[in-house]
């Protein structure tokens, strides 16, 4: 029963047991280095029947267009190709990336195709919110589904309408990262967090940042005036090596879609008593035999009401993230349960956490 279970609780998160440290550079970042979001919109050829279909008009204009770029004119009443399909192209363009840097791009369908897998990805301009170039993609897109029919049966496990392109842009024009603030370093931390913001103060002081203060609960300021005269990478190189223990979580986070849950090491749960079941109701049709004796249905249909046996299960956790395993794992319920379960914890103030779901 607990393998059965644990099965279902993908991914028990355990961090934080014994002295954990991480480096600053895993949970902050430079206030000036930051991503910059790039889209593209591209067409993807190559596809074996499953593209778009003439429902997807802008797929037949975009087709059109691009074959007339290249000298070639097609009467749109031939126009009945399934092997191309309209897509968005997205990626992040990481700071201080330089022209001719390859990096991963994301394709998802715009139109009604079934699946990407196979095709490859035209030459597409990627643009940011200023809609200037700032990349180009092309490339083989790699799909992480299967997606197959027949004149009977249809086969699809995963998202096959979506896609990568593994180092398929190539960075055109720069991005210039821009100090603002020549006399401070501006860390802002991932997960903006008081304690944690302390903490990371703290750390810096012990290592000879000696006026160090936090802003906020997610920005801390170290100013480059009493610190040694060093180049200002090997600065940020020794702020981002200097060692911090993080904190634990006490979150409950809930995939409704996947059915995946994980758990934070801080989650403490009270004691409680808990039960569940179901009732499943069959109702089948009998108008196709005779009863002699009298219809036991009605209307000639046949109503079974079956109800799970359900039992009272009382829970004294002793205070620890696997007494809350221990304690899920003998009431053996499925994923869909154990989300109602979590979720009426909490409401009961059995549950010491917060649950997100996503």
């Amino acid at each position: 029963m607990k393998r059965i279970i644990l099965g279902l609780i993908m991914g028990i998160s355990l961090v934080g047991y014994g002295a954990t440290t991480v480096k600053i550079r895993d949970i902050s970042r430079v206030v000036e280095s930051r991503d910059n979001q790039l889209f593209g919109y591209g067409l993807v050829v190559g596809l074996r029947n499953t593209g778009d279909t003439q429902r997807s008009v802008f797929t037949e204009k975009a087709l059109t267009n691009l074959l007339k770029k290249m000298g070639i004119s097609p009467d749109q009443r031939d126009f009945k190709s399934r092997n191309v399909a309209s897509v968005m192209v997205t990626m992040n363009l990481p700071p201080y990336a330089r022209p001719g840097q390859k990096i991963d791009v994301n394709v998802s369908s715009l139109g009604d195709a079934t699946s990407l897998a196979g095709g490859t990805l035209l030459m597409t301009p990627l643009q940011g919110p200023d809609f200037e170039t700032y990349a180009v993609a092309q490339g083989q897109v790699i799909v992480g589904g299967i997606s197959e029919k027949s004149s009977k049966v249809s086969y699809y496990m995963n998202q096959t309408t979506s896609g990568r392109v593994p180092n398929g842009a190539i960075v055109e024009k720069e991005v210039a990262v821009t100090r603002d603030d020549q006399l401070n370093i501006i860390l802002v931390l991932n997960d903006p967090n008081f304690t944690m913001s302390s903490k990371v103060v703290k750390a810096l002081k012990a290592n000879g940042f000696k006026q160090v203060m936090a802003l906020d609960a997610a920005s801390i300021q170290i100013p480059l005036n009493n610190i040694p005269d060093m180049a200002y990478v090997d600065i940020i190189h020794k702020i981002e090596s200097i060692e911090v223990a993080p904190e634990s979580s006490s979150r409950v986070v809930i995939n409704a879609k996947s059915g995946v849950v994980v758990i934070g090491e801080n989650v403490r749960l009270l004691p409680v008593a808990i039960t569940h079941g179901g009732v499943s109701i069959k109702i089948t049709d009998s108008s196709s035999t005779t009863d002699y004796g009298g219809s036991s249905g009605i209307g000639g249909q046949d109503i079974e009401v079956s109800e799970d046996k359900t039992t009272v299960h009382f829970v004294n956790p002793d205070n620890s993230l696997s007494s809350l395993v221990d304690a899920l794992n003998k009431i053996g319920v499925k994923t869909k349960d154990l989300i109602s379960i979590l979720q009426a914890m909490e409401e009961a103030g059995a549950l010491v956490a917060t649950i997100d779901v996503i």
